[in-house]
């Protein structure tokens, strides 16, 4: 955005100064460079507060002082996640002329190669982008965004995903390739807020290494006042446990069959829903004695938890209807409090941890694209930064719609996407004073683009086979409680 004449001095401004005067005082470990946010459009994915703090974290320090330090490195990194299918020299260039604020030197030289950027990632440890992401992911008010809270409490979902990842022999060394797979993959498991889809944690690991064991690393981030929701494949006795000692609350899916939850009903409510005794069960006991390595481990005490068990009948335009059954466990005992209508209709917002991976997938990263990385460090480099760079987004997305006063699930995410692209790139900056664009010009950007429609109820198919004889339509959704098969108490 241009300024005025009157707001362009020829002279250089005070921060052009302290730059010049850094430049040629010459290399010097520890150099001040001045926090600047306001102006410079790469603010809105790294400050040099942030990203020195990262560094810090990881306990990285440059040994030389070149043109690609660690903090500027680690930028390049963010942007060519930002700009996934763009080559180095594309994103170097959009980038290099507001790096300055992370190395002053930059400022009298000429972009790097890609050759020399290649190099300087192989010396950056991946965990600088994990610290960089992990010291965003608890940043900001969860309860801001509508559907946020339920019963009072912010909600949560978690689910995991993969990465295909390059097959080359040293990722092939680290990750394992599925049986039948063609690429080695990278699983991850996250922990999502509901009403922002901000990702608040994630761990990450080997394909090999199931979801349930990097839940188990993830789970002390639940936290009092929170409502987590988990698909079936998440539950066992030990593990429920530890996710309800945390003081969160859970809506978890368990499988349907009679055995696959070692419960029995002491008794059935006003509303349906039914008070149960679990009971680990030989088999639980058995694999968490092998798990922990434990062979005399005890069993479990028992505990009461309630269960919903309901039906959702979807019905399409044309009149035909299909029917699932669902049971969700979940440590709201109160019935009145917690009616089990209500308790079936949120456990739909799990799906919102779904949209999440489709959106890092599909709109940040490319569908059907793997990750560019040669080596394991760079795909978790990668994976970080993409889960850095879509944090960002979704904060872009939650200012448009606070600002208009509408649920962020309005705002498209394409949309956020490419306005934060054109933010970084296709404004030049004031010739006389170096002004950009700042976070209102951003976030007006994104409100002018076209809103995701949100009143739609729609269902497509999910498989391979599926889709080749069925079709997106339009459909309604009827939840009906019923009664679980399991025993009752004597």
């Amino acid at each position: 955005m241009p300024t005025s004449a009157a707001s362009c001095p020829d002279a250089p401004d005070a921060l052009t100064l302290s730059l010049r005067e850094n430049v040629l005082a010459g290399p010097r470990v520890g150099m001040a460079v001045p926090d600047q946010v306001d102006g410079n459009p790469v603010s809105v994915l790294a400050t040099p507060a942030k990203v020195a703090a990262a560094l810090a974290a990881a306990g990285f320090t440059d040994k030389c002082r070149g043109l690609l330090t660690g903090g500027v490195t680690t930028v390049l990194v963010v942007g060519l996640c930002l700009y996934c299918g763009q080559g180095y020299p594309d994103v170097i260039a959009r980038l290099w002329p507001m790096l300055g604020q992370f190395n002053p030197a930059l400022v009298l030289s000429a972009p790097v190669t890609p050759v020399a950027l290649s190099q300087a990632r192989g010396r950056l440890p991946a965990v600088v982008l994990r610290k960089l992401f992990e010291a965003g992911a608890g940043v900001g008010d969860l309860t801001q965004a509508g559907g946020s809270l339920l019963f009072g409490l912010v909600v949560t979902a978690v689910d995991g995903t993969v990465f295909d990842l390059a097959a080359t022999d040293a990722i092939r060394g680290r990750f394992a390739t599925p049986a039948g797979g063609r690429f080695p993959q990278a699983r991850v498991v996250t922990l999502v807020a509901c009403g922002t889809r901000r990702v608040l944690a994630a761990v990450l690991d080997s394909c090999a290494v199931s979801e349930q064991a990097l839940w188990d690393r993830l789970v002390a981030r639940l936290t009092p006042g929170t409502l987590n929701l988990a698909d079936r494949n998440f539950f066992s006795m030990h593990r429920w446990r530890t996710a309800a000692a945390t003081g969160a609350h859970l809506i978890w899916r368990v499988k349907n069959g009679v055995s696959s939850l070692p419960a029995t009903v002491t008794a059935t409510l006003s509303d349906g829903s039914q008070r149960l005794r679990l009971r680990e069960s030989d088999a639980m006991l058995a694999r968490r004695r092998k798990t922990t390595g434990d062979p005399h481990a005890v069993r479990l005490a028992d505990i009461t938890a309630r269960l919903v068990t309901f039906t959702v009948t979807v019905t399409d335009e044309a009149g035909c209807t299909r029917i699932s059954t669902f049971r969700v466990l979940t440590t709201l005992l109160d019935h009145q409090a917690y009616p089990a209508t209500e308790i079936a209709q949120a456990y739909a917002y799990r799906w919102q941890v779904e949209v999440t991976y489709k959106i890092i997938k599909s709109t940040v990263r490319g569908g059907n694209r793997r990750l560019r990385g040669q080596a394991p460090d760079l795909a978790e480099q990668e994976i970080w930064g993409l889960l850095a760079v879509y944090n960002t987004l979704v904060d872009q997305a939650v200012a448009a719609a606070v600002d208009l006063g509408i649920d962020p699930d309005q705002i498209s995410f394409t949309t956020v996407l490419r306005a934060v692209r054109d933010h970084l790139t296709r404004q030049a900056p004031c010739p006389g004073c170096g002004h950009r664009p700042d976070q209102a010009d951003l976030t007006a950007a994104i409100i002018a683009g076209p809103r995701n429609r949100t009143d739609r109820q729609r269902t497509a198919p999910r498989t391979t086979k599926e889709r080749q004889t069925e079709h997106t339509r339009n459909v309604t959704y009827t939840i009906t409680i019923t009664e679980s098969n399991l025993p009752r108490a004597a």
